[in-house]
């Protein structure tokens, strides 16, 4: 048995197979990749990581054969991290985490004296920057981008906040926020 597969077990081996395809595979290719003697329990962890969003099956052209291939469901990855955000944190938590996210683009915007990201973009080719200053700007851009992004999650995860609460069974799973706290 070589070294990475003693310190796996057999479905952690599957994962790790199935996450790194590059193409789509078997069911067969994939149990000898990942060293597993059981076909059964390599197609048991395949439709488990295909049920999950986090790889995808697909049929051969002659629609005998099915395949896998790593193809992440980024729209249920989205929701999942939009509840995630839900239920970790209140509502509290969540508005000033947004205020935050905004008061920081405010300060790129009255740094740059620029409206919106593009123009901070459209700014990079300015003749008169610095090598040093345009790698700043780009260093931002980057930032920037990820903050609208986390903003628009935030956003959401407020929006479905009351609706989560009301379909969180008291019995058995945490209120929106309480896992948090």
């Amino acid at each position: 048995m070589d070294s990475w597969t003693e310190r796996l077990s057999t479905r952690e081996r599957v994962r790790k197979i199935a996450l790194s395809l590059t193409r789509p595979r078997s069911v067969n290719w994939i149990k000898n990749e990942a060293d597993v003697a059981s076909w059964d329990t390599t197609k048991d962890e395949l439709e488990r990581l295909v049920e999950y969003g986090q790889i995808k099956r697909v049929e051969d052209d002659s629609g005998n054969e099915t395949r896998y291939r790593y193809g992440p469901n980024y729209r249920r990855r989205y929701l999942d991290r939009v509840e995630e955000l839900a239920a970790e944190h209140t509502k509290d938590e969540l508005r000033n985490e947004f205020a935050e996210i905004q008061e920081q683009i405010e300060a790129w915007q009255d740094t740059y004296g620029v409206n919106s990201l593009s123009e901070l973009g459209e700014s990079v080719t300015d003749a008169d920057l610095s090598s040093d200053e345009i790698r700043e700007r780009n260093a931002v851009i980057r930032r920037w981008k990820r903050s609208r992004e986390t903003k628009r999650l935030v956003d959401h995860a407020l929006s479905l906040y009351d609706d989560l609460e009301s379909v969180t069974d008291p019995e058995t799973d945490p209120r929106p926020g309480e896992a948090a706290q």
